[in-house]
């Protein structure tokens, strides 16, 4: 990361990291705001990516403070889109469920069905990430 946020340094450039909701960990505040810290175990099942996340935004946060390089953060939540695949331990909600639609089989629900999501389509993603990298600043 230090390479990437070196070279827009060097070339004045504002620097996007992406980052995810899952730097919230079990979130104990929903709908979650900015301001919340996180319910992290570090040492869970998923903690290789929840750290690696938020110590990315804790790289891009200390180089802004050092270098007073323009960073921003986004941390995305659910986006899905085509070609994403439905089946194996990395398969998504989305394309499950049309997947199991089509097929006129049950739609899996794990828990018991109270929990909510937020989703977000590909294209609307990246034309969100680009209206708003260029627009707001971290404070």
């Amino acid at each position: 990361m230090g390479g990437a946020l070196g070279i827009a340094k060097k070339h004045g450039a504002r620097f996007l990291y992406t980052s995810t909701s899952e730097v919230y960990g079990c979130a104990e505040e929903i709908p979650t705001s900015e301001e919340y810290r996180g319910n992290v175990n570090p040492v869970g099942p998923r903690s290789c990516y929840d750290e690696a996340k938020r110590c990315g935004e804790s790289f891009v946060i200390a180089y802004r403070m050092q270098h007073g390089l323009d960073v921003r953060i986004a941390r995305i939540f659910n986006t899905y889109g085509p070609r994403m695949r439905a089946e194996g331990v990395y398969g998504r909600v989305i394309p499950r469920f049309i997947e199991q639609a089509l097929n006129n089989n049950p739609i899996t629900i794990f828990g018991d069905g109270s929990q909510t999501r937020s989703f977000c389509y590909v294209t609307d993603q990246v034309e969100g990430l680009l209206k708003h990298t260029f627009s707001f600043e971290i404070n």
